[in-house]
C-alpha cells in the first residue's frame, strides 16, 4: 500500500513549489509597485513594471498548473497499471467473486479521485503555505502588530477549516455509499431488462429508483452544508484581514494585491482539503483491489508492460464476433 499511494517525491513538487515561490514575490513586487504609484504623482514606468510584475503572477499560475497536473497524470498511469496488472494475474475464482460494476469503478472513479487530489489537491496544499508566509511577510514589513493580528486570523480560519474534515468525512462516505446502491440498483434493472426473464412491475421499480435518488439527493445536500462552509471559510477570513489592515492604517492601493493573492492560497487550502477526504477513501478501496490473489494456475506470469485495454471499447468489438457465432 505505501508504493501504491506514496507521496510524491520531493524532487518533482520542487518545480512547482519554486513557481509557487515566484509568484509570491512577483505578487509582492506587483504591490509594492502599485502603492508606489498611489502615493504621488503616477510615473509610467512604475505603471508598466507594475502591469508587467501582475501579468508574471498570471504566467506563473499557468505555468503551476500545468506542472501539477502532468504529476497527477502520471502517478494515476503508473497506479492504473498496477491495478490491471494485478486483475490480469489474479485468481480467476477471485475475479469471478467480485462486481464488475466495483472493480470498473476503482478503475474510473477512484482513480479519477486520487488524481484529483495528485494534480489538483496536493499541490495546492504544498504551494498556498508560500503565498501565505509571503502575506505575512508583507505585514511583519508594514506592522509587526499587524502581522500578528493576521496570523491570528489565519490560524483561526485554519483551524476552523480542520475542525469540519471530521463530519465532512462522514458525509462523504454516507454520499458515496447512497450512490454505490443506486449504480447497483441500476445496474442489476438494465441486465434485467436486457435478459429473457419476465418483465418487472414499472411502478414498483420507479418507486424504488426514487427512494434511492431521493436518499442520494438527502446526503449530498448534507455534505454540501460543510463543503460551502469550508469553501466560504476563505472569504471571511480575506475580509477579517483586510478589516485589519485598514484599522492599522494600510494604503488599499497594494494591499489588495497581496490580500488577494492570500484569498486564493486559503481557498487552495480549503479545496486541498475537500479533495484529500475522497482520495483518502479511493485509497482504501484501491488497496482492496490489490490485494487479490494470485492465479497459481497461470504457467508465466503477465508481462509488466502489459498494455492497457479500455473496457468499453473491448466490450463493443466483442460483440460482432458474438453475434456471428450465433445460428
Amino acid at each position: 500500500m505505501r508504493r501504491l499511494t506514496a507521496r510524491i517525491p520531493a524532487m518533482r513538487m520542487a518545480l512547482p513549489v519554486a513557481v509557487a515561490a515566484a509568484q509570491a514575490g512577483a505578487t509582492l513586487v506587483g504591490a509594492a509597485l502599485v502603492h508606489r504609484a498611489g502615493q504621488g504623482p503616477v510615473e509610467p514606468g512604475t505603471i508598466s513594471l507594475a502591469v508587467a510584475a501582475l501579468v508574471l503572477t498570471f504566467a506563473l499560475e499557468v505555468l503551476r498548473r500545468r506542472l501539477c497536473e502532468a504529476i497527477g497524470w502520471q502517478e494515476v498511469a503508473q497506479v492504473r497499471a498496477r491495478l490491471f496488472r494485478r486483475v490480469l494475474r489474479a485468481d480467476r475464482a477471485d475475479v469471478a467473486r467480485q462486481r464488475h460494476g466495483a472493480m470498473l469503478q476503482v478503475f474510473v472513479g477512484d482513480l479519477s479521485a486520487r488524481r484529483q487530489w495528485w494534480s489538483d489537491g496536493l499541490p495546492r496544499a504544498v504551494t498556498a503555505p508560500v503565498l501565505l508566509f509571503a502575506l505575512l511577510a508583507w505585514a511583519a514589513w508594514q506592522s509587526p502588530a499587524m502581522a500578528g493580528w493576521i496570523g491570528a486570523m489565519l490560524a483561526m480560519g485554519i483551524a476552523s477549516g480542520a475542525a469540519l474534515l471530521r463530519p465532512l468525512t462522514r458525509t462523504v462516505r454516507e454520499v458515496r455509499r447512497v450512490r454505490g446502491r443506486l449504480s447497483a440498483f441500476a445496474s442489476d434493472r438494465i441486465a434485467h431488462a436486457a435478459s429473457q426473464a419476465p418483465a418487472a412491475n414499472e411502478r414498483a421499480e420507479m418507486r424504488r429508483l426514487k427512494r434511492r435518488s431521493d436518499a442520494l439527493n438527502r446526503a449530498a445536500l448534507r455534505r454540501a452544508w460543510f463543503t460551502g462552509s469550508l469553501r466560504g471559510l476563505p472569504h471571511l477570513v480575506t475580509s477579517l484581514i483586510l478589516l485589519i489592515v485598514l484599522l492599522n492604517g494600510g494604503h488599499v492601493s497594494g494591499t489588495i494585491v497581496v490580500i488577494g493573492t492570500a484569498g486564493l492560497a486559503l481557498s487552495d487550502l480549503a479545496r486541498a482539503a475537500e479533495l484529500w477526504i475522497p482520495a483518502r477513501i479511493s485509497a482504501r478501496r484501491i488497496h482492496r483491489l490489490m490485494r487479490l490473489p494470485n492465479d497459481r494456475r497461470a504457467a508465466t506470469p503477465i508481462a509488466a508492460s502489459a498494455v492497457l485495454v479500455d473496457f468499453a471499447t473491448a466490450a463493443r468489438s466483442a460483440e460482432p464476433e458474438s453475434r456471428a457465432k450465433k445460428p
